[in-house]
């Protein structure tokens, strides 16, 4: 399925949604160009550059400068599922599998005397 068939069929993605739609993306402009461990090398190089952006926002909310979230919420944070899309697809992991039991399992660990059996 294309690009724009996953599109059309939900224009409010699942997870599962996105990550077909990365993956189909990946396969047709990235996958050319690095995969296996190459892949996870570029993504954490990527993901490092991230973090700096929040490292410098931080720091500048810190400092008292008057700073604007929008590269945050336009550009880490899109970023950061793309980057976790690939990781994905490169592992073999159904992230919304991979989620709901960290979800669950954090729920259990961190939470045990707040939640009951349901």
């Amino acid at each position: 399925m294309g690009l724009k068939e996953i599109l059309q069929e939900s224009p409010h993605l699942t997870v599962e949604e996105f990550q077909r739609l990365q993956s189909a993306y990946d396969d047709r402009f990235v996958a050319g160009d690095f995969s296996g461990f190459r892949k996870i090398e570029h993504t954490y190089a990527h993901i490092g550059k991230l973090m700096g952006r929040l490292a410098d926002y931080i720091h500048d909310v810190q400092e008292g400068k008057d700073v604007s979230a929008e590269e945050l919420k336009t550009k880490v944070i899109p970023d950061l599922l793309v980057y976790s899309a690939w990781l994905a697809k490169e592992l073999g992991v159904n992230i919304e599998q991979a989620y709901l039991q960290r979800f669950v399992g954090n729920l259990r660990r961190l939470h045990v005397d707040k939640v009951t059996s349901q």
